[in-house]
């Protein structure tokens, strides 16, 4: 039974490698719609979020002047949800939903989305082992291997306060481990697909940066990125590094895991 991402060696030729996270590669996209697959998927279309009023079965915090929890964007092709991070230097929004997915279940997390500026920004898009409203970033300090606010995370992060790279990072209990820049330059204003795969049998994860058509630009990948057997959630984060007005629209995202360690 396919699926799509977490044993990306299985793919050597460049041909393949161009196809595996894209649109073409219809077998592992068919794994998806098997029973001993677990996963969410949001397009944010219609006036509410699913559950109802925001943030429907979300959790959302936002902190800063004219920040905003998630919202629904309406009126928006396709479907969008804001986060808002507002104009104050370090103004914050957020969006998890659910300790449910685990390394060793090799989860993975997709999310199509643009930043309205990178100047001065932050963002993370990834897993991490607490809810909404508890860290105000999975990364504190994005420099060298970074330090942590998270004791069990991985995410790709872009930080302004360190450079204009996007880099996966990971800390598994507590421990950092070794980051890996993408060496594609972001632009604003702009979707991309931005993802995180983690491989509890390998313990391994791969971050991975596709166009807004889902044409693969980049892939990095770290080891000993996380604790395989910690719960943890799905996160987008976005975070204002100056008085400037910073947002994330998310047009989609999907998350998924198989649902035991047997397969």
């Amino acid at each position: 039974m396919a699926i799509i991402l977490p044993n990306l060696e299985r793919y050597d030729t460049a041909e393949r490698q161009e196809k595996r996270l894209g649109r073409h590669y219809s077998r592992d996209f068919l794994g998806l719609r098997t029973f001993n697959v677990s996963g969410w998927e949001d397009d944010f279309q219609g006036d509410l979020f699913r559950g109802g009023a925001a943030p429907g079965q979300y959790q959302s915090t936002a902190s800063g002047a004219a920040s905003a929890a998630a919202a629904i964007s309406t009126g928006v092709v396709n479907g969008a949800a804001l986060l808002d991070a507002g104009t104050d230097n370090a103004g914050r929004s957020d969006l998890s939903w659910g300790l449910h997915y685990q390394a060793q279940l090799n989860a993975i997390y997709i999310a199509r989305f643009s930043i309205n500026t990178l100047t001065t920004r932050k963002f993370e898009i990834g897993f991490t082992d607490v809810l909404s409203g508890t860290d105000a970033g999975a990364v504190n300090v994005k420099a060298g291997n970074g330090t942590w606010t998270a004791t069990d995370a991985c995410v790709l992060c872009f930080d302004t306060d360190d450079d204009t790279n996007l880099t996966l990072m990971g800390v598994k209990a507590g421990t950092a481990a070794t980051s890996a820049d993408f060496s594609t330059a972001l632009s604003a204003a702009t979707y991309y697909y931005f993802g995180v795969a983690l491989n509890g049998n390998s313990d391994m994860a791969w971050g991975f940066l596709l166009d807004a058509n889902g044409r693969k630009l980049e892939e990095e990948k770290i080891s000993a990125p996380i604790t395989v057997t910690t719960l943890l959630t799905p996160w987008l984060f976005v975070q204002n590094r100056a008085g400037n007005a910073g947002s994330m629209t998310v047009d989609w995202h999907r998350a998924y895991q198989w649902r035991t360690t047997t397969l």
